[in-house]
């Protein structure tokens, strides 16, 4: 865990010497800023006293395979069926700290399902979550758990052209809420296990980073924290890679 801790110091490290770049480079490198929303762009730049108000399709779109990381015996997140979806961006401001740096503050929305297939996942009448063994004589389909997340990413962008950029920066989930659920089959029919309150782990701090050509990227995530409450159920962490279209 210590040298993935040490990845978000260093992606720490780097923004900070931007900002010490931007305060020995004033006229080089001018400031500026830019708030988003759905819909629309408000800037504002050095040079100009008064902002601009602007139509715009801000925000992202990922999707990407899960896998685990750290994972308890018994535990075994399938990464081609686990999954997640993000809303990325909904609302960010943006800073400019060089003539072609950007630090940027986003909000966005993240589901998340971590799947396995050979064990499954019960909760217990203790509020404990197990992993078992699926019944004798039962088809297994799958067992999940699901997680819907706040992720406020802080990035650093730094672009090479108007249509390139790379960007990476540590990234703060709050999870509110999650669901586990198991299927399988037995005696031809299926059958369905579910529960709530599984005692998520709420506040989470992971590190992002990313490159993108003309609005479609590829994207890598870790996060070092349990997913579920150590208190509570088996250990866990994550990792995930897919594609992110940004508008």
């Amino acid at each position: 865990m210590k040298k993935y801790l040490l990845a978000i110091a260093v992606a720490v490290f780097a923004v900070t010497n931007v900002f010490a770049d931007n305060d020995n480079n004033d006229d080089k490198y001018p400031g500026g800023w830019d708030f988003e929303l759905p819909g629309l762009k408000v800037s504002k730049t050095t040079t100009s006293s008064k902002a601009t108000v602007k139509g715009s399709l801000c925000s992202t779109f990922s999707f990407g395979f899960i896998g685990g990381v750290s994972q308890d015996p018994g535990v075994g997140i399938n990464m081609g069926q686990s999954f997640e979806i993000e809303w990325g961006d909904v609302i960010s401001g943006k800073i400019r700290v060089g003539r072609k740096d950007f630090l940027r503050l986003g909000m966005g929305f993240d589901w998340r399902n971590y799947r396995m297939t050979d064990r499954m996942f019960v909760k217990e009448p203790d509020g404990k979550i197990h992993t078992y063994n699926y019944p004798a004589g039962t088809e297994p389909k799958f067992s999940r758990i699901h997680t819907f997340s706040l992720s406020f990413p802080l990035k650093y962008y730094h672009y090479f052209n108007k249509k390139m950029y790379f960007a990476v920066g540590p990234e703060l989930y709050i999870t509110p809420w999650a669901s586990l659920k198991t299927k399988y089959y037995l005696n031809g029919e299926e059958q369905k296990i579910t529960a709530g309150n599984i005692h998520e782990n709420t506040v989470s701090l992971g590190v992002g980073a990313e490159i993108n050509i003309h609005h479609i990227g590829i994207y890598y995530k870790y996060n070092p924290f349990n997913v579920l409450s150590s208190s509570f159920g088996p250990g866990f962490a994550s990792m995930t890679t897919g594609i992110k279209v940004a508008f």
